[in-house]
C-alpha cells in the first residue's frame, strides 16, 4: 500500500504542475499515423482532452484532498470558458461544434453549470443524428453525415442516457462490441476506448448498453493480460474492470504493480494514441496524445486499487 500511497502523490503533483493555470490540459497533435510518425509534436488546447480528464478523476474528488479539489475546479472553469451557448463545446476555437466534445465535456460538468444541470443542450444533442439514428460526429458542415464513430455514439448515450432517440446507436454500439470494433472505429486508434466508454456509460447508469459488457469485459482482460501492453491502455482496462467489476482482482492487481512502476519512475504515466485526426486522402493523418490523460487515469487505478486495499 505504500507504494500506491507513493506513486498517487508522484502522479498527483505531477499533473497538478502539467495543467495549466486556466484548466486546460497539455496535449500534442502528431503528424502521421501513430506507427510512422512524420514530424514534430504540436501543443494543443482542448476541451475535449481536458473533459475526458475530469471524468478520469470522477473518483478523486475528495473534499479533504484540497490538490485534487482544486485541480478539478480549475479544469471546470476551462470547460465553462470554451461553452458555446446553450452548452456546446468544439474541438479548437473556429471549429463546428461536435458530438463528442460536447458530449464529454457535458458529463464532466454535469451539474456544475445551469446550463447542462437544466439540459438546455439536450435537443440539441438528439438532433444531431444521421437519417438511420446514429450520432454524428459533427453537429453541422460538410462532414456532419460522415465519419460516424462507435466510441462517439456510446458517449452520446453516456450523457443523454435511455432515449428512445438513442436506441439506433445502442444497437450500433453493441454490435460494434460483439463484431470488429476497429471498424466501427474512425477517431479513436483501439478497442478498449470503445470499450472504456460503454463501460462509462454504464456506470453512469444507462441500462441500453447492459448488452455489451461481456464483451467489454472481454476486451478489457485481453489488454489487462498482455505482457507488452502500454501503460495508457492498461490504465484504460482497469477503468472498464473497476467500473463493472467483472474481473479477476489478481489480473487488476497485476496491472497495478505496473502502472505504479511507471508512475515511479517517469513521475507520470507516458501516453499513447488516445485519438486519431481525419486528414485526407490518407487517414489517419495526425494522431494524439496526453501524457496529462494517462496520469489522469493511472490516479484513478490507483486510488481505486488504494479504497479496496488492492495492489501492491
Amino acid at each position: 500500500m505504500a507504494e500506491i500511497d507513493h506513486a498517487l502523490g508522484l502522479a498527483l503533483d505531477w499533473l497538478n504542475h502539467a495543467v495549466a493555470a486556466d484548466g486546460c490540459w497539455p496535449s500534442q497533435r502528431v503528424p502521421g499515423p501513430p506507427d510512422d510518425p512524420v514530424g514534430s509534436a504540436i501543443d494543443e488546447r482542448t476541451p475535449f482532452v481536458t473533459a475526458v480528464g475530469l471524468l478520469a478523476l470522477g473518483g478523486l474528488a475528495d473534499p479533504d484532498q484540497t490538490e485534487s479539489a482544486a485541480l478539478i475546479d480549475r479544469s471546470r472553469g476551462f470547460l465553462v470558458r470554451t461553452m458555446r451557448a446553450p452548452g456546446l463545446w468544439a474541438y479548437l476555437e473556429g471549429f463546428v461544434p461536435d458530438c463528442d466534445d460536447t458530449a464529454c465535456a457535458s458529463m464532466a460538468l454535469s451539474g456544475a453549470h445551469p446550463w447542462i444541470a437544466s439540459g438546455r443542450n439536450r435537443t440539441l444533442g438528439f438532433a444531431a443524428r444521421v437519417p438511420d439514428g446514429r450520432f454524428r460526429t459533427w453537429m453541422a458542415g460538410p462532414r456532419a453525415d460522415l465519419d460516424i464513430d462507435a466510441v462517439v455514439n456510446a458517449n452520446m448515450i453516456g450523457w443523454l442516457g435511455d432515449a428512445v432517440e438513442c436506441r439506433a446507436a445502442a444497437d450500433f454500439v453493441i454490435a460494434a462490441c460483439s463484431g470488429s470494433a476497429r471498424e466501427a472505429l474512425v477517431f479513436y486508434d483501439h478497442p478498449i476506448d470503445l470499450a472504456q466508454a460503454v463501460a462509462r456509460a454504464v456506470r453512469r447508469g444507462t441500462d441500453s448498453l447492459r448488452p455489451a459488457l461481456r464483451d467489454v469485459s472481454r476486451m478489457a482482460a485481453q489488454v489487462l493480460e498482455d505482457d507488452g501492453a502500454p501503460p495508457l491502455r492498461l490504465a484504460q482496462a482497469l477503468d472498464v474492470a473497476d467500473a463493472l467489476d467483472m474481473l479477476p482482482l489478481p489480473v487488476r492487481d497485476r496491472a497495478i504493480a505496473l502502472l505504479v512502476r511507471e508512475v515511479v519512475t517517469h513521475g507520470y504515466c507516458r501516453s499513447d494514441t488516445i485519438y486519431l485526426g481525419v486528414t485526407p486522402p490518407a487517414p489517419p493523418g495526425c494522431h494524439y496524445r496526453s501524457d496529462a490523460l494517462a496520469t489522469a487515469l493511472t490516479l484513478g487505478a490507483l486510488a481505486r486499487a488504494r479504497r479496496r486495499g488492492g495492489g501492491i
